[in-house]
């Protein structure tokens, strides 16, 4: 079998198990035809700690990048990984505090519950500050920072740039739900999408 017949037969993601029962390897077998084709740029690896390796595998050369928003949470959240739905792009420097924001405007409740984690690894108010104006989701950040300070070790938001004094109500997502974190959703006026259980999943 040529290379173009096995990167056709692998192409998507897998397990070093469920590449070796496409391919009928040994699983070292396996292991070493994975490690050739990523030295040649057809494979990506995703880790995560307590879950299986995983090999993002395409028929074309994947072009080196910078870490991305998905990168970041999966990095910050090891028991909560995402699987990107999207390629996320990024140019120059990227830090928590813009995968905070990108995650945020996903509007997905999955990576914003990874995003909880992010508050832990903030360097820069000032930096989160202007990018949420800028983009108009401070009053989120805000709501989740609260969320996250109940769960989680934070790095203490500066006290000019908490000011919970919004008039208008906002979502993060599509789901309204008035019954999860009632007391910060009415400081912030936010609905918020998960609760206490959910957060359980991402520890």
């Amino acid at each position: 079998m040529n290379q173009d017949e096995l990167l056709w037969k692998l192409e998507g993601l897998h397990t070093v198990e469920s590449a070796q029962k496409i391919l009928g390897f040994t699983r070292q077998s396996a292991i070493n035809l994975l490690s050739k084709l990523k030295k040649k740029g057809y494979v990506l690896v995703m880790y995560g700690r307590n879950k299986p390796r995983l090999y993002k595998i395409t028929q074309t050369k994947q072009r080196p990048r910078n870490q991305g928003m998905f990168d970041i949470l999966n990095k910050y959240s090891p028991n909560f990984q995402l699987m990107p739905w999207y390629d996320h792009q990024v140019h120059g420097h990227y830090d928590p505090e813009e995968a905070l924001v990108d995650a945020i405007e996903t509007g997905s409740s999955r990576a914003i519950l990874a995003s909880l984690h992010l508050f832990n690894h903030i360097t820069s108010w000032p930096k989160l500050y202007r990018l949420a104006k800028e983009r108009q989701c401070w009053q989120k950040v805000g709501a989740l920072y609260d969320v996250a300070k109940m769960h989680f070790r934070v790095k203490r938001m500066l006290k000019q740039y908490y000011h919970p004094n919004f008039k208008s109500w906002k979502q993060l997502t599509q789901l309204k739900n008035r019954n999860n974190f009632p007391s910060i959703q009415e400081k912030w006026r936010i609905l918020i999408p998960f609760n206490d259980k959910d957060i359980l999943t991402i520890k």
